[in-house]
């Protein structure tokens, strides 16, 4: 019975970082859209005129 306990322990320090950098990197790419985003409308409004 320890011999399991002791197997299960080895296997569990199995995490990997990759699936966090990934969700690091869409959340970064979104922010810079975003920011790009606005930067377009401002930029849209600022040249159309009042209408």
């Amino acid at each position: 019975m320890a011999h399991a306990k002791s197997v299960q322990f080895h296997q569990a320090p199995t995490f990997s970082l990759k699936p966090l950098l990934t969700v690091k990197n869409f959340f970064a790419i979104l922010a810079s859209a975003f920011v790009e985003a606005k930067a377009m409308e401002y930029k849209s409004r600022k040249t159309s005129g009042n209408w």
